[in-house]
């Protein structure tokens, strides 16, 4: 009589979040992807707004980062869109500009989800950072902006 060992249990592995990447410009599209994606994101590209909407539908979207390029207002714009998506009122959503839009920050401050504003040239460490502080702590950035205060950590300035 044999007998046989069990098949080894399968190590737990957690999905990749999905990261819609926005961008009309095919070459940063492109590298801001592959930024991502080396950091075991899975990635969405839209370079326009019809083909980002309709990438809403393929599955649930983690996270967006979008390129401003020359309209600001139109990113902010196709941020509220996207988020006017069933299910996806509190998507995160990151912004990459120019310094020429300098003041686009306070402007995000008024968007009902979280956004964050980082401005070219970009580290693509940071981006990976910002990214994965959206992803791993929304609820409790979102309720800090609803109150009106940050988190007591070492570093932040007390007014």
């Amino acid at each position: 009589m044999t007998t046989t060992d069990p098949a080894p249990a399968r190590p737990h592995v957690p999905p990749r979040p999905t990261v819609l990447v926005v961008d009309p410009s095919s070459l940063s599209l492109i590298a801001m992807a592959g930024v991502l994606d080396s950091q075991n994101y899975s990635c969405i590209c839209a370079r326009t707004l019809d083909s980002a909407i309709s990438a809403m539908t393929m599955g649930p979207i983690d996270l967006v980062v979008c390129d401003v390029a020359n309209d600001a207002p139109a990113a902010l714009e196709m941020l509220i869109a996207l988020r006017a998506h069933k299910d996806h009122a509190d998507l995160p959503g990151i912004l990459i500009a120019d310094a020429k839009w300098a003041g686009l920050e306070k402007k995000t401050e008024l968007l009902p989800a979280v956004t964050r504003c980082l401005f070219k040239p970009i580290d693509p460490g940071s981006l990976v950072a910002v990214a994965a502080q959206l992803l791993v702590m929304p609820q409790v950035v979102a309720s800090h902006r609803r109150r009106g205060t940050r988190p007591g950590r070492p570093g932040w300035v007390q007014l």
